[in-house]
């Protein structure tokens, strides 16, 4: 694996694919950019390569098939909106024999991203499961899968690495890390891919403008939070981060010395986290309609801070 923190997690699952124990269905869960995906990818061309079991030899036909994406045994969902359809359209391709004679792999990118049906009808796949067929689901943090189908998956939380390993190996690739990195790494998820990114992109005085817009919104003043998220929707992620540590600060869950922008006075955790959870409902419900007018739906959140 070419990212370092997956090691311990492709170590767990080499092992069970040499022992033949790996499991039909996987679900690996953990915050965004930790490259869940790569490790998914990477654990499907393994199972399909023709040479050997413990780990893809990037060689032969089979993988260089895969590469390609042109392997007929692995089914890769990565629609932005999945629908149930394309659920069916895998459970279709489970029950077929492979062109190939092998097993094969499908992978699910987000399955937060499933709706109600596409989830009842991706359970219904798992239930009926197909000798030789394996499944590996990816699931973003903060979302959860459902429990049912978490029930019918082993399930492997991948750890985002400590603060300090991640600026090190920062430091490996060269990258000019300052005294703003704390902050940096809460925003990138812990991330050392999406930290490097930032740092490459110089992001910081962007975070700056939209964190002081997110002050005003707490002390119920006039804002632009609304036009910064609409102009950039990746926004809407910092203003999650931000109620997370305004929260964590609240309930002295994190120091006030290392993020004293967030610290809040006159507004209660209360009203902090029924906010979090307003965010929360408008991520899933811009994932469902993604032509949603953010700035309008941001509105009850910030008449929130206004009532306190």
């Amino acid at each position: 694996m070419s990212s370092p923190w997956l090691s311990q997690a492709w170590k767990q699952l080499s092992h069970q694919l040499s022992e033949d124990s790996f499991p039909q269905s996987l679900l690996l869960r953990g915050e965004k950019g930790l490259g869940k995906l790569q490790l998914a990818k990477f654990v499907a061309k393994t199972i399909l390569c023709s040479e050997q079991k413990h780990q893809a030899c990037n060689q032969c036909h089979s993988c260089q098939l895969v590469e390609s994406g042109a392997h007929g045994s692995l089914f890769l969902l990565e629609q932005e909106k999945p629908k149930v359809d394309d659920i069916r359209a895998l459970s279709l391709w489970a029950n077929q024999t492979s062109s190939f004679g092998s097993s094969k792999v499908a992978i699910i990118s987000d399955i937060s991203l499933l709706n109600s049906a596409s989830n009842n009808a991706l359970l219904k796949t798992l239930e009926e499961p197909v000798e030789a067929t394996h499944f590996i689901l990816v699931n973003h943090l903060p979302f959860k899968a459902m429990p049912t189908i978490m029930s019918r998956c082993q399930v492997l939380s991948i750890n985002t690495p400590e603060q300090s390993w991640v600026k090190q190996w920062l430091i490996k690739q060269k990258v000019r890390v300052d005294e703003n990195f704390p902050l940096i790494y809460r925003f990138c998820n812990g991330s050392p891919i999406q930290v490097k990114e930032f740092y490459r992109e110089q992001l910081f005085t962007q975070l700056q403008q939209f964190i002081l817009q997110y002050q005003l919104m707490l002390d119920a003043k006039a804002n632009k939070l609304a036009d910064l998220i609409h102009k950039q929707p990746s926004c809407l992620q910092w203003l999650g981060h931000c109620l997370t540590l305004s929260f964590s600060l609240a309930k002295g869950l994190a120091a006030k010395e290392d993020f004293p922008q967030f610290a809040v006075s006159n507004t209660s955790d209360h009203t902090i986290n029924l906010a979090y959870q307003d965010w929360l409902h408008l991520v899933k419900q811009i994932e469902e309609y993604p032509g949603l007018n953010i700035g309008q739906q941001l509105y009850p959140m910030f008449a929130r801070f206004k009532e306190k």
